[in-house]
């Protein structure tokens, strides 16, 4: 009798355990140093600009409306267009290697920007119309190159998450997603402790070196990683006019209430987290008087937290499904910043509230992450994941404009941040209770089928 080794299908991919290895550790170390990357402008660009005297308002545009903006006109079209490519590559990895190179070559210049702008100005400042001060200058070049990273960030992203849910096997992916969070957080716990304390003085070079590891990383995944093949493409969806096109791709997200749920619940905590980080970043340092130094050993102490957290809550995903840890942990999005607001004084206080506040952040971020590998129809993925983004960057859109202008009105009192997050964090229960009540009527845990939309 012969032992036939396990296998692992992703499509038409299949994979032993030693294979099911292999594309893990190709993936992970994209991810190390995906991550790397990243914390940049998630930790760094509101410190940055507020060295070069932007407004509270500005560093909410820059750090989030703009970003959001950009996945509300492009992502749709890019999403499809995603969907429905074909190459010996495959459908996501044409687009990484396209973009990869131009995303680092756009960090690389943030990183020397203001020598580059200053360098112009002085040079050719009577050019210049209405007497531009330097400064002015040096921030309006920074903030044009911000905008410029977060359009081809967004390609980006999601192709990279788009490529997880094509090569990964569904019947091991919150496990691969755990891996992937811890990955990804040893990574930031080594930006943080040794890299982030000294951004402001050595911010060139960090960025070139970063930007260089990042491009030989990524690209070396991408040609290791192979997709598998691909049904035929839509019909007809390449000679849709581009009115069309979108009204087609929001009436398809949104026609299926259990995805037009979930999509509602994700726009809530993205605007509760991602539009209050800048400014729960600035309340450290405004507020508190905490030192860069301190602030990165504070992050490297939270990152350190989930690392630990998150395998058993991908065992968790596992063994009770992703939509009910979602709901525990947006009550806990909710519950710890409200008692933050009130509590934290000192160092001490937010130290300690930030390693409360990581375990349902913690939660939050994979189970999301596994509740849509498990929703959304495999054929129109990167539409459907996609969506996340559109709908989540439209909400950053406003609401990093609005919380801009809160904090401002309120002469800078960045402790409205927790605030802001347990309003929007406790709204996102309730649709997301409609999420879990919609997957169970599809299937729930045994037979889940997903919806599929009408086209008409």
């Amino acid at each position: 009798m012969t032992n036939t080794p396990a296998s692992y299908q992703a499509g038409s991919l299949i994979y032993t355990r030693q294979g099911l290895l292999t594309l893990s550790c190709w993936l992970l170390w994209g991810d190390f140093a995906f991550y790397f990357f990243e914390a940049i402008f998630l930790r760094f660009i509101p410190i940055y600009l507020k060295e070069l005297q932007a407004s509270n308002t500005l560093i909410g545009i820059m750090t989030g409306s703009f970003a959001g903006l950009v996945n509300v006109l492009f992502l749709p079209g890019i999403s499809k267009m995603s969907d429905n490519f074909r190459s010996r590559l495959g459908r996501r990895i044409p687009f990484l290697l396209v973009v990869t190179p131009i995303v680092v070559g756009t960090l690389i210049l943030v990183g020397f920007a203001p020598e580059i702008g200053g360098w112009i100005h002085d040079r050719f400042a009577i050019h210049l119309p209405w007497g531009i001060s330097r400064g002015v200058f040096i921030l309006g070049l920074l903030s044009t190159l911000i905008i410029t990273f977060h359009f081809f960030n967004m390609v980006l992203v999601n192709g990279y998450n788009w490529l997880i849910r094509d090569v990964v096997p569904l019947k091991v992916m919150a496990r691969f997603l755990a891996w992937f969070r811890i990955v990804g957080t040893v990574s930031s716990v080594i930006f943080l402790w040794h890299v982030f304390p000294h951004l402001l003085t050595h911010r060139g070079i960090i960025c070139l070196t970063i930007g260089v590891f990042y491009l030989v990383v990524f690209l070396l995944m991408c040609f290791k990683v192979k997709e598998g093949t691909y049904p035929a493409p839509e019909a007809g969806s390449s000679h849709k006019g581009i009115f069309r096109l979108y009204a087609d791709y929001f009436r398809e997200c949104l026609q299926v209430p259990l995805y037009r749920n979930f999509l509602l619940t994700f726009l809530l905590v993205i605007v509760a987290t991602n539009c209050a980080t800048s400014f729960t970043t600035l309340f450290m340092k405004e507020s508190l008087g905490i030192s860069m130094d301190g602030m990165g050993r504070i992050f490297s102490y939270t990152a350190a937290l989930s690392a630990i957290v998150y395998f058993p809550l991908g065992w968790l995903c596992d063994r009770i499904s992703p939509v009910k840890v979602a709901v525990g942990a947006l009550v806990g999005l909710s519950l710890c910043p409200l008692a933050g607001y009130f509590w934290v004084q000192t160092k001490g206080d937010y130290i300690a509230y930030s390693l409360m506040f990581i375990l349902p952040t913690s939660a939050w971020l994979l189970a999301s992450m596994a509740v849509a590998m498990l929703l959304f129809p495999s054929e129109k993925f990167g539409q459907f994941s996609g969506a996340m983004n559109v709908f989540g960057c439209g909400g950053q859109i406003g609401g990093n404009l609005l919380i801009g202008f809160i904090i401002d009105f309120f002469h800078n009192d960045y402790r409205m941040a927790l605030l802001w997050i347990a309003l929007f964090a406790g709204a996102a229960v309730i649709p997301m209770i409609l999420v879990i009540r919609g997957w169970l009527a599809h299937g729930g845990p045994s037979n889940y089928v997903p919806p599929q939309p009408v086209i008409r």
